[in-house]
C-alpha cells in the first residue's frame, strides 16, 4: 500500500496524463483590452526564446520593431474598431495574442424624472444617456439615505435607461441621482429631489361607454374620483385634433364634446391629472364614438342628356352626383325622382341613374337617408336647341383644358352655363360642371391622355335652354395602335367596303380620317380618303379578273395606324343569268314607273274622257237587264208594282199598272277636238234641273225610252200605242215627253258626250257626284249600236 501522502500524489499525477497539458505559449502579449475612440498606443509582443517572428493584425501581416531578442514593439494608430493583434514564431503552432476594444467614457446623465404609478405604485426613474460608449458600461440610480440605496438600472430602448425602487408609507422626501462608470471613466447626474405629491401620476381614464346624437356626444368615465383636471382631444378622419379641458368635481358623471357634425366617426383620447399643482397627467385613453344622422341639407347637383328616339315622346337618361358625406349626413338609402307632365306627378324611387320619356316635362330629384330627404333639384326636361357659337379650347396639361365661349347676346339674360363633356361615343356617363353666369371660360379636368372627347356648354335662360357643342378635343394624341377591322364585298366592276369603329382605348386620340389603299397586279397602289365617322364605301372602276389587295388604315393628327386586315380580291366577269336579271329589273321597272304615270294622268279630266272612250271595244255584248236585279224583284214581291212618282200634273200613267220602258242608247257622235271643261258639263246638269217641277238633284241621264206611243206627248198620255217615243228617263225614272223633245239636238250631242257605258277604273273617280235611283220596274237597255265598233 502506499503512503496517504503519495496516494495523493499519484493520483494527481494520473490525472494529468489522463487530460494532457496544454503546450506552453512561446510569448505574451500586453495592451489594454479597450481603449478610447481613435487613440494611438503600442502593443508589446514578449517572446520566450529566439525564433522567426510573424505579427499580424486581422490576419494581416504587420511590420514591427524589436526593442531586443524577446520584445516586439507594434506601434497603432487611430483605431475606430475592435481589433485582433497575434504574435507566433514561424514554426511554433500556438500564437498569442488581444483583442482590443475601442470605445467612450459615459456621459452624464440626462434628463432624469421619477414617477409614482398610481397613489400606491413604486417609483420608477428614467434618465438618457448622451451616447454609445461601445464598451461595457453600468448604471445605477442611487436614492439618498442612511446609508444610500443603490438599484440597478436597465436599458428601456436606445439611450434610455429606467430603476425602480418601492417607497414606504412614511417616506415623502426623496433626492435620487445616477451613476454611470466603464473602463474608460464614470459620470454622475444632478440630484433630482421631489415628494410623492409631485411625482404621483393616476392610472389612465377607463371609459365606460359614449353616446351621441347627431351634433354632441358624452364620455363616461368609470372613476375620477381624486381628479380635478381633465383634458378631451377628438378628432375626424383625415382632420386636425381639437382639444376641450374640463374641471371635474365628485358631481360629474360624463363630459359633452358639442360641435360635432352629423353622421361621422369621431376618435377621443382623454387624459386627467389630481390637481393644477398636485400630480402628473396621466397617459390617453383613447375611445371611438359616431354621430347621428340628420336629413341632407344639400341640393343633388343634376344633369341630363336626350337619347335618340322616333317617338313622339322623347327620351331623356337623368344622371346627378352623390352626395359627399358631410353632404349626405348620412347613409342614402336611395333617391326620390319625380316627373311632373301635364298636371300628373310620377314618383319613382331609386338608386342610380333614371330614364325618363316625356315630350316636355318638370323632374325633381332628392336623395333621402333615414332621417329625410335633401332639397328637391328641380329639372326642365325639353329638347336644347343648338346655338351657332364656337367654343375655344386651349391646353393646359396632359389633363386639363381651358375652354372659352361667348357670352349670349339675347334678351333673355343667362342665369348660369352647365359644361359638359364625355368620351366621343358617349362610352362613360357625361360630366359637368356649372359656371356662374358673368363668367365665360372654364377649366374642365381629370381627362385621359389619348382619348378624344366632345361635348357643350349649356345656357340655361330662365325660358329655356341652349348648347353650343364642341368636339374633338384630346389632351395629347398619338396614332392609332389598332386599324379598323374591314369587310368587303366583290362585284364585276365594283368592291363595297365596310369597316368597324377602332375600340376607343386604341385610337390614340381624335380620329380625323380614313384611307383605303387598292393595290393591282401591277403594284400601283390608288388611295381613297373618308372622312370620320363614315364608315362605308364604294370603289368602282375595276377590271375582272385582275387581282386587287385592299386595306383601310385611320389616322390622327399624330399618324397613322398599322397597316393590318390587307383583303386579296379579285372580281369575277358578270355571268348570263347576272344580266338577264339586271334586263329584268330594268324591264319591270319600266313598265312600273309607265303604269304609275298613266295612272297620275287619268287623274286630269280630259285624259280620263279619252282613255274611258278606247274602253268601248272592251264591253262585254251581253248587258244584265236591270229588271232582274235583287231590289226590283223584292220591291215587286211587296207591292206587286213599281211606284212611278210623276209630278206632272197632266200625266195620265196609272201605279197600278207595270210600265214597261225599252231604253236604246243612241251611238256616240265624234268627240270635238277641244276639251270639255267640268263647268261645262255641271251647266248642262243645272238646265235640266230647272225643267223639272220638283227640285232635286239629277242625274245627267242620257238613256232614251221606247214607248209604245206616238211622237206627240199628249197622245203619250192617253194611250198605249205601237208607236216609238223617245223621251228622256229622269233620276226618279219620271218619262219627260214633249218638253224634252223641245231641246235641241246640240244639247242632246254634248250630253251623250259625257256618258260612258264602259266600266269604270277603280282608281278613277267620277266627274260629278250624283245621287238618285232609278225605280222602274223593268228596264232595258240596247247598246248594241253604241257598242258596234266596226
Amino acid at each position: 500500500m502506499f503512503p496517504e501522502g503519495n496516494v495523493w500524489s499519484t493520483y494527481m499525477f494520473l490525472l494529468l496524463l489522463t487530460t494532457g497539458v496544454p503546450a506552453e505559449k512561446i510569448c505574451s502579449v500586453h495592451s489594454n483590452h479597450e481603449v478610447h475612440m481613435g487613440s494611438s498606443f503600442q502593443i508589446y509582443c514578449i517572446f520566450k526564446k529566439e525564433c522567426s517572428r510573424l505579427i499580424y493584425q486581422d490576419e494581416v501581416s504587420l511590420n514591427y520593431s524589436s526593442l531586443n531578442s524577446t520584445v516586439v514593439i507594434i506601434s497603432i494608430v487611430n483605431i475606430t474598431r475592435t481589433t485582433t493583434f497575434t504574435c507566433k514564431c514561424r514554426n511554433e503552432p500556438e500564437p498569442c495574442g488581444t483583442d482590443i476594444v475601442p470605445g467612450y467614457p459615459p456621459a452624464v446623465p440626462q434628463n432624469l424624472t421619477c414617477v409614482q404609478e398610481g397613489e400606491s405604485g413604486k417609483v420608477n426613474c428614467t434618465w438618457k444617456t448622451e451616447w454609445e460608449t461601445h464598451i461595457k458600461t453600468t448604471s445605477h440610480l442611487w436614492l439618498q439615505g442612511a446609508p444610500p440605496v443603490r438599484y440597478e438600472s436597465v436599458a428601456v430602448h436606445d439611450g434610455t435607461h429606467s430603476a425602480i425602487f418601492p417607497v414606504s408609507a412614511t417616506q415623502r422626501d426623496f433626492s435620487v441621482w445616477v451613476h454611470a462608470n466603464n473602463s474608460l471613466g464614470s459620470a454622475n447626474s444632478t440630484v433630482l429631489s421631489f415628494t410623492l405629491n409631485e411625482i404621483v401620476k393616476p392610472l389612465s381614464p377607463k371609459i365606460m361607454k359614449v353616446e351621441c346624437s347627431s351634433r354632441q356626444c358624452q364620455l363616461y368615465p368609470d372613476n375620477a374620483r381624486n381628479i380635478q383636471m381633465v383634458e378631451i382631444r377628438y378628432e375626424a378622419k383625415q382632420d386636425s385634433w381639437n382639444t376641450v379641458s374640463f374641471n371635474n368635481t365628485h358631481l360629474t358623471t360624463s363630459w359633452t364634446i358639442t360641435s360635432l357634425n352629423p353622421y361621422s366617426t369621431y376618435t377621443f383620447e382623454v387624459k386627467w391629472k389630481p390637481g393644477p399643482t398636485r400630480g402628473l397627467w396621466s397617459e390617453w385613453t383613447r375611445i371611438e364614438g359616431t354621430t347621428d344622422e340628420e336629413a341632407p341639407v344639400t341640393m343633388l347637383d343634376a344633369w341630363y342628356i336626350e337619347e335618340p328616339t322616333k317617338t313622339v315622346s322623347k327620351s331623356f337618361q337623368l344622371f346627378w352626383r352623390e352626395l359627399n358625406k358631410s353632404e349626405a349626413r348620412g347613409k342614402i338609402l336611395q333617391y326620390v325622382v319625380t316627373v311632373t307632365e301635364q298636371g300628373i306627378s310620377n314618383r319613382t324611387v331609386l338608386g342610380n341613374t333614371v330614364n325618363v320619356s316625356c315630350f316636355s316635362c318638370r323632374v325633381s330629384i332628392s336623395a333621402m337617408n333615414s332621417k329625410g330627404l335633401s332639397p328637391a333639384r328641380q329639372i326642365q326636361l325639353q329638347p336644347i336647341a343648338l346655338l351657332p357659337y364656337k367654343v375655344s379650347h386651349t391646353l393646359v396639361n396632359d389633363h386639363s383644358v381651358a375652354l372659352s365661349w361667348p357670352r349670349p347676346v339675347s334678351a333673355d339674360p343667362v342665369t348660369e352655363f352647365l359644361v359638359e363633356w364625355f368620351p366621343e361615343g358617349r362610352t362613360q356617363p357625361p360630366q359637368w360642371i356649372r359656371v356662374e353666369r358673368h363668367l365665360n371660360t372654364a377649366h374642365i379636368t381629370g381627362l385621359q391622355p389619348a382619348v378624344c372627347y366632345e361635348g357643350a356648354v349649356v345656357y340655361l335662360y330662365s325660358s329655356g335652354t341652349k348648347k353650343a357643342i364642341f368636339k374633338k378635343i384630346s389632351t395629347w394624341q398619338t396614332a392609332p395602335q389598332q386599324s379598323p377591322e374591314t369587310s368587303i364585298v366583290v362585284k364585276s366592276e365594283t368592291v363595297q367596303v365596310k369597316w368597324s369603329e377602332i375600340p376607343p382605348k386604341k385610337r390614340g386620340g381624335c380620329l380625323e380620317h380614313y384611307i383605303i389603299y387598292l393595290k393591282d397586279s401591277a403594284d400601283k397602289i390608288q388611295n381613297y380618303n373618308v372622312t370620320h365617322p363614315q364608315r362605308e364605301f364604294t370603289i368602282s372602276g375595276l377590271i375582272p379578273g385582275q387581282t386587287y389587295t385592299l386595306w383601310v388604315s385611320a389616322w390622327t393628327t399624330a399618324g397613322e395606324s398599322p397597316i393590318e386586315n390587307m383583303h386579296p380580291f379579285i372580281p369575277k366577269h358578270p355571268t348570263l343569268d347576272e344580266k338577264a336579271l339586271a334586263l329584268l329589273i330594268s324591264v319591270g321597272s319600266a313598265v312600273f314607273l309607265t303604269c304609275l304615270c298613266l295612272l297620275c294622268l287619268c287623274q286630269f279630266s280630259s285624259v280620263h274622257r279619252r282613255l274611258s272612250g278606247c274602253c268601248h271595244c272592251l264591253m262585254p255584248s251581253i248587258v244584265p237587264d236591270p229588271a232582274n236585279s235583287k231590289w226590283a224583284k223584292e220591291c215587286a214581291s211587296e207591292k206587286g208594282e213599281m211606284k212611278l212618282q210623276l209630278h206632272l200634273s197632266d200625266s195620265s200613267m196609272s201605279e197600278e199598272e207595270p210600265y214597261t220602258v225599252e231604253v236604246e242608247e243612241f251611238p256616240q257622235e265624234k268627240l270635238p277636238e277641244e276639251t270639255i271643261s267640268t263647268e261645262e258639263t255641271l251647266h248642262s246638269v243645272n238646265l235640266q234641273a230647272e225643267s223639272a217641277p220638283y227640285q232635286h238633284n239629277i242625274t245627267s241621264s242620257y238613256l232614251k225610252s221606247f214607248s209604245n206611243e206616238s211622237s206627240s206627248s199628249d197622245a203619250t198620255h192617253a194611250s198605249r200605242s205601237t208607236d216609238i217615243t223617245v223621251d228622256y228617263i229622269s233620276t226618279h225614272g219620271v218619262m219627260s215627253g214633249g218638253e224634252e223633245e223641245d231641246e235641241d239636238d246640240g244639247d242632246e250631242e254634248h250630253e251623250a258626250f259625257d256618258f260612258f257605258p264602259c266600266p269604270k277604273s277603280p282608281f278613277l273617280e267620277p266627274l260629278i257626284s250624283i245621287g238618285g235611283k232609278l225605280t222602274l220596274d223593268s228596264v232595258k237597255i240596247d247598246c248594241s249600236d253604241f257598242l258596234d265598233c266596226a
